[in-house]
């Protein structure tokens, strides 16, 4: 039963809320239907999941198929009230972070009461700041509402038929820029398609819908957002970080009057931190991630684990490898294979800067083959980068030797391959030359050469990624350094 659809709810339910639903049950008063809960919430096992058991202590007598329906039946309760809760849940945090979503509601109430001058009110208000809100659908609407209710507020014939046209146009207004910011979350949708296309080389491509409505759409921050977030999806850096910035600067006064759209206003700013980091301005991403860090934190949860993998990467490429290492051990872990993997890279990274191969060897003998690709063979290249720290060569080789072997990895990530080969060209010199204070400059110059021709022929966010970073520093600073003190490279 544990992957029963209401096991499943309960278990987001009591991971977001579990004192506020104990509260809501001693109000409804449904003992049997809160009892339920708290034997489903509370479970350890298979076994304490069993429905004999929690029918049992339930109704006080033995299960049968006789008697199923009772079950059935109070399992439908139990989800009914979960809902009911949940709706609850949701109108209050509306009502407590959009003024719009309350007027709307009024809207409704003096319609039923036939409140004209109240539907009057309400509506002029919303129309009037639908803009600032990004109300639209509430604007609208109240505007039908307030026209259908033009045949009792205007009683003279001729005045009711001036008074329909403005409210008909206004109508109209407000639905080109609902249709516009629906058009523009659709766009969103075909960019986060397309890239994946362009990602995996699939010849998928969907065009954009403003193609098809072009003349029919109406600009209003909202769709600008919306419009300039589907463009951060380029290939080319500085038109990404243009959009951003024009998305950031369409959605800030709109989340200021709207607290709904402040989840918008943060997810854009992350973008804007990782796509920082990814291009190597990791201290202008630190400013981005240290700003937002708080407000994730306090108001929106369920982007946590997003935030703190992009954060916790910026500050080992920020060389801030001991604030790295305090966060993943005090403030953030996730269950979450592909994160967990991500954290265990970074975590991996901080001690193979800080040459820490003690703590390397604590944790490189973790299954690394579980991780999903990426992660896998980046985790696989920091293995190999331990053995080489503590001169088992051979067996660094080894591990390379596997990953450029490797077919997955030719045909998913073609930059990941020159970087092993360096990696590999490194462990090789290293072993030739273990007994030697001073290397030949036949083997610098091909370590150096290496370097050089990878960056001429990758894009800045291959030469960003932390497995290379580590490799570059490791080659121009530590052992060209060490063994050619004369010469010095540029970055």
């Amino acid at each position: 039963m544990q992957q029963h659809p209401i096991i499943l709810l309960i278990q987001k339910v009591e991971s977001c809320y579990s004192k506020d639903i104990q509260k809501y049950f001693a109000i409804i008063k449904k003992q049997r239907t809160e009892k339920l809960y708290k034997l489903l919430a509370s479970a350890k096992n298979e076994e304490q999941l069993g429905r004999s058991l929690l029918f049992k202590k339930l109704f006080g007598k033995t299960y049968s198929e006789k008697n199923d329906y009772l079950w059935r039946n109070e399992i439908r309760l139990l989800k009914e009230t979960i809902e009911s809760f949940l709706i609850q849940k949701q109108h209050e945090y509306i009502s407590k972070h959009n003024e719009a979503y309350n007027q709307w509601l009024l809207v409704q109430m003096y319609d039923k009461m036939k409140y004209l001058q109240g539907v009057t009110e309400q509506t002029e208000i919303l129309s009037k700041e639908k803009h600032e809100y990004a109300s639209y659908p509430f604007a609208l609407d109240a505007q039908l509402i307030m026209a259908l209710n033009l045949q009792h507020s205007i009683p003279d014939v001729a005045k009711r038929m001036e008074a329909f046209p403005p409210h008909i146009e206004e109508s109209i207004r407000t639905l080109k820029d609902l249709f516009a910011t629906y058009c523009s979350r659709i766009n969103l949708s075909i960019a986060l398609h397309n890239w994946l296309c362009y990602n995996t080389q699939t010849v998928k491509h969907i065009e954009p819908i403003t193609a098809y409505f072009e003349e029919m759409l109406a600009e209003n921050n909202m769709s600008t957002f919306y419009n300039h977030f589907s463009n951060t999806f380029s290939t080319d850096f500085d038109v990404r970080i243009s959009n951003i910035n024009k998305a950031i600067e369409a959605i800030e006064p709109i989340a200021q009057k709207n607290k709904l759209q402040q989840e918008n206003n943060i997810i854009i700013q992350m973008a804007l931190g990782r796509e920082l980091s990814a291009n190597g301005h990791f201290p202008k991403a630190h400013e981005i991630f240290t700003k937002i860090k708080k407000i994730i934190d306090e108001d929106f949860q369920q982007h946590r684990t997003v935030f703190y993998v992009n954060y916790v990467t910026n500050l080992v490429k920020n060389r801030m490898y001991k604030e790295a290492l305090y966060v993943m051990v005090h403030e953030f872990s996730t269950d979450n294979l592909l994160y967990k993997n991500m954290l265990l890279q970074n975590r991996l990274l901080c001690y193979l800067y800080l040459r820490d191969t003690l703590q390397l060897e604590k944790f490189i003998n973790y299954d690394l083959d579980t991780a999903p690709f990426p992660q896998n063979y980046m985790l696989k290249v920091i293995k190999s980068a331990y053995f080489y720290l503590i001169k088992e060569y051979d067996t660094a080789i080894s591990i390379i030797n596997s990953l450029l072997n490797a077919k997955y990895a030719a045909d998913n990530m073609q930059y990941y391959q020159p970087v092993s080969n360096i990696y590999k060209k490194l462990y090789t010199i290293s072993q030739k030359n273990s007994l030697q204070k001073k290397w030949s400059d036949k083997d610098i110059k091909s370590l150096l050469d290496g370097i050089t021709e990878f960056e001429k022929t990758s894009p800045v966010e291959f030469k960003k990624v932390s497995v290379y970073l580590w490799l570059k520093e490791e080659i121009e600073n530590n052992l060209v350094e060490k063994h050619v003190p004369r010469i010095h490279t540029t970055n």
